[in-house]
């Protein structure tokens, strides 16, 4: 009896402390959103006890099953600007359901929000991570295996055997060419860089418009699209002397097996198998590794970084988008990727990364005996030439000679009216390059090609540059080359860096129709003494810094505090004004990574606004202050975050995320 007596009180007792303590988290826990048709609301994470998530892990385990013990559950999705798409993704699971990988393989419960969302964020990478289940995430599933110490090379032999073949003979020579630059380069960034303690990354090159289409490849030394080939050239040396892990691929065949071919099953993989760090490719390389990987696009998307030289806007970035466009939507837009994963030519946009090129050019420079009695013409197709023989003419009466480096056949040279006194040398490499440019007065512009490196190069080498402006500037919805293009940006010269960061009296730009303003400035030229001027941020020492610091530091698949949020200085604009123009007036920049610090009515209040009321807005404008009726607007779309975003109703004010930038380096802030 007494056993019996003792047996039915243990039972008693815990009986009394169960209810107790389920009592207790009933009371702690609130279900604050659930996924009803497929929505579930961004806010603070509902208090989880830790009897709920032992469960929520020994349901989990290391299997791949996301149906969590009990469907009354549920989570809120943790607010993280990295993870843009993750409510549309919540949705679409309702409208994409499939049985065999959603239900079977990875067991996701659509009732249950904790379920859905472990399975976007654990199995894809589209949605952030919930913080009891980090401890939980393998840190090798989406990025390179482990950390390996990357070593400087100072040996090229490597990366000219990745290149073998005629094809590649225009990207070896530019590279071997160069190389010297790039050995200074290093030794001379040594002592101002800790170059020793870096990760060695695993990062795949797809060249995929160079390689896809072979025109561009084939034509290079006919007058192809040399400016983008440069800039493939330097970031591959730039990443190879830092000594990265590099795999190069021009075409599908060349890519990695499993990121262009899905799982047997069709479902998404339980492991990225490819190892990778980082991607960098075109827009059309980006599109073909969306469409071949599948399911698993997602676990790639993050890693992307994508050569875009003339840069992508927010509206046309952002696919659901609803606002109006200057000439619609682009053909190459809708990726729906953060704006600083597109990496441009020259500093467009802060919105996008500026990852540039290198301009070769002599330590040493060649004593030149006698004055520069030369000029050489910008234009490598003979197209380019058409309709400006008087413009030829005029620079001829104030040089000896006229020299040019153009492609294609003399029957094609005489097509397009090319003066016969014009001494051609044909598409010359970088030693013969310096060579003509040291023994020329001016670099004669003909309007095109758009915002080349070819400027630069000239001006870093002695010579003046004579830059064709446009009037009215050139955009998508006056010119043809820019109609398709997914930037709202108005062009004002053939070179805009050029004119604005550079200016007299090494730039002179004119209207070059305008024979008389012509003149002028070949006036200003011929009287000046030529001294060659590069701003660092295209040397070979500028880009390899800024590289760099792009590979150890820039992070689009997780959150971090690069650039560092102590750089934050916030800056009202004005009425309608852009937040470029208000940074610059204080002599910073506009850093959209710190968009999302400053999206707050809290914010919007300390900067001296009253809000009378607060909305969520899907809008380019965000955070700014309706000074008509005192409404403070906040963004409810991070992709649409826009430094360049101009107002088009006069009453916003907007709150502008600025920061400082270093000298001739403004991809990089002063503590970065």
């Amino acid at each position: 009896m007494r056993r019996l007596f003792t047996s039915k009180k243990r039972t008693l007792i815990l009986s009394v402390v169960s209810l107790l303590f389920f009592t207790t988290q009933i009371r702690l826990f609130k279900i604050s959103s659930r996924v009803e048709d497929g929505s579930v609301k961004h806010g603070t994470l509902v208090q989880r006890s830790a009897l709920e998530i032992r469960v929520q892990e020994a349901s989990l385990g290391a299997s791949t099953s996301f149906n969590v013990a009990s469907a009354s559950f549920q989570c809120t999705v943790p607010g993280d600007p990295v993870f843009p798409l993750c409510d549309f993704k919540i949705k679409e699971l309702n409208k994409k359901w499939d049985q065999k990988c959603h239900g079977e393989k990875y067991k996701v419960d659509l009732k249950n929000s904790c379920s859905v969302i472990q399975y976007l964020s654990e199995a894809k990478a589209w949605c952030p991570v919930l913080p009891w289940r980090q401890h939980t995430i393998r840190p090798t599933l989406r990025t390179g295996q482990g950390f390996f110490r990357a070593s400087i090379r100072t040996s090229l032999s490597e990366l000219l055997e990745k290149l073998d073949g005629e094809r590649y003979t225009w990207l070896r020579k530019r590279i071997i060419g160069t190389w010297p630059h790039w050995m200074e380069a290093i030794e001379e960034l040594r002592p101002k860089l800790d170059l020793y303690d870096r990760k060695r990354k695993k990062i795949l090159l797809y060249l995929s418009s160079m390689g896809e289409h072979k025109f561009f490849l084939n034509n290079a030394f006919m007058g192809g699209p040399l400016g983008e080939l440069a800039q493939w050239c330097d970031l591959i040396s730039a990443l190879y002397v830092l000594g990265h892990d590099l795999t190069i691929a021009f075409t599908v065949d060349d890519l990695p097996s499993s990121l262009v071919h899905p799982a047997p099953d069709g479902c998404v993989r339980e492991v990225s198998p490819d190892g990778l760090d980082l991607i960098f490719t075109d827009i059309m390389g980006l599109l073909i590794i969306a469409e071949r990987s599948g399911p698993d696009y997602s676990l790639h998307k993050c890693k992307m970084r994508v050569l875009d030289s003339f840069g992508t806007d927010a509206e046309f970035n952002f696919k659901r988008y609803k606002g109006e466009i200057p000439g619609g939507r682009s053909p190459w837009g809708d990726l729906d990727l953060h704006l600083q994963q597109f990496m441009t030519m020259y500093p467009h946009s802060p919105d996008n990364s500026f990852l540039g090129f290198a301009v070769p050019r002599r330590k040493q420079r060649k004593t030149v005996k006698s004055a520069r009695t030369a000029a050489l013409v910008y234009g490598k197709d003979p197209a380019f030439w058409k309709g400006y023989g008087d413009y030829i003419d005029t620079v001829k009466k104030y040089f000896d000679e006229v020299h040019s480096t153009l492609g294609n056949t003399e029957e094609s040279h005489r097509k397009y009216q090319v003066p016969e006194y014009v001494i051609n040398h044909g598409i010359v490499n970088i030693t013969t390059l310096i060579d003509l440019l040291e023994s020329s007065k001016v670099f004669v512009g003909l309007g095109q090609p758009y915002e080349g490196p070819a400027a630069l190069e000239a001006l870093a080498n002695g010579c003046f540059f004579l830059n064709p402006k446009y009037n009215p500037p050139l955009d998508r919805t006056n010119t043809g080359f820019f109609a398709g293009k997914p930037l709202i940006r108005k062009i004002s010269s053939q070179n805009p860096y050029a004119e604005v960061f550079v200016g007299k009296p090494f730039v002179q730009t004119v209207d070059i129709h305008n024979l008389t303003e012509v003149e002028g400035a070949l006036l200003e030229i011929t009287s000046t003494k030529d001294e060659p001027y590069l701003p660092y941020e295209f040397t070979h020492v500028g880009m390899l810094e800024r590289v760099n610091a792009y590979v150890q530091n820039q992070e689009f698949c997780k959150s971090s505090d690069w650039p560092p949020l102590k750089e934050l200085k916030m800056v009202l604009g004005g009425e309608g004004e852009a937040c470029i123009d208000a940074c610059h007036k204080k002599q910073l920049t506009c850093e959209p990574k710190y968009f999302a610090s400053l999206n707050t009515r809290e914010s919007l209040e300390r900067s001296g606004f009253l809000c009378k009321s607060t909305v969520f807005v899907e809008s380019l404008f965000p955070p700014a202050f309706d000074t008509a009726n005192g409404t403070c607007l906040l963004q409810s779309q991070p992709l649409l975050f826009s430094c360049r975003a101009t107002g088009s109703d006069v009453r916003l004010r907007r709150l502008c995320p600025c920061r400082s930038y270093r000298k001739e380096q403004v991809a990089l802030c002063e503590s970065c």
